[in-house]
């Protein structure tokens, strides 16, 4: 790999990590004062703003470009360099960034610096790092059967979301709230959820089959 081809995915990955803690950051400024005025102390209020999908895994999105970017050689570097984790952070914000524009985009008309937070969040981030793990993970030893386990993390946010509604009275996603729909839909929700969030992933994994296919035969 000569340098130029080497700086690309830095280059990539240094501006995923801008947008995406810029973002974070922008929407902890702007929706953390807005709780506090409501009542809540500013642990609730940052409490409650983990409760969202979209800032977890935005985190985790900033957190994994910063390391590979800073300490690609540290425990947690080489982490976040294995094909499969890799994969399943790409997975994990393709979904939210799928979800919100699909079904929550016409929720919540923003303005100003919390429209651009809200599109780094649900759309930039998304489509960057999508882009990232196309042209430059390494897709070695991906396999069918690797979906199962990159279930645990919606199932697990899944859980908490449930958990946190049933003692506090607030659920993150219109879909989720037991109030309003009933244990029952919601249930049938998050499973119609789950199933796509599968075949997603198995898609993803067929991509990585074919461009390794593709490399073979070149």
């Amino acid at each position: 790999m000569n340098k130029n081809t080497a700086l690309a995915p830095r280059l990539l990955l240094l501006l995923i990590a801008l947008i995406a803690w810029f973002a974070i950051i922008s929407q902890f400024s702007i929706s953390v004062p807005l709780l506090l005025a409501k009542g809540m102390t500013y642990g609730e209020a940052v409490w409650r703003m983990f409760g969202y999908l979209t800032i977890l895994t935005n985190v985790l999105v900033a957190v994994a470009c910063t390391v590979l970017l800073l300490k690609p050689e540290s425990l947690p570097g080489q982490y976040f360099s294995r094909p499969g984790v890799q994969t399943a952070v790409t997975l994990y914000i393709l979904f939210v960034g799928l979800g919100y524009n699909l079904l929550l985009r016409n929720h919540a008309p923003f303005t100003g610096l919390h429209r651009l937070s809200d599109e780094g969040l649900h759309t930039v981030v998304p489509l960057l790092y999508v882009l990232y793990w196309s042209l430059f993970v390494n897709k070695q030893g991906l396999q069918a059967k690797d979906s199962l386990l990159w279930l645990i993390y919606p199932l697990a946010y899944f859980v908490m979301a449930m958990l946190r509604g049933s003692s506090s009275g607030f659920y993150p996603y219109p879909f989720l709230n037991v109030t309003n729909l009933g244990y029952a839909r919601v249930m049938g929700n998050a499973a119609m959820l789950l199933v796509g969030f599968f075949v997603i992933a198995l898609g993803m994994v067929a991509v990585a089959r074919f461009k390794r296919s593709e490399l073979a035969t070149d």
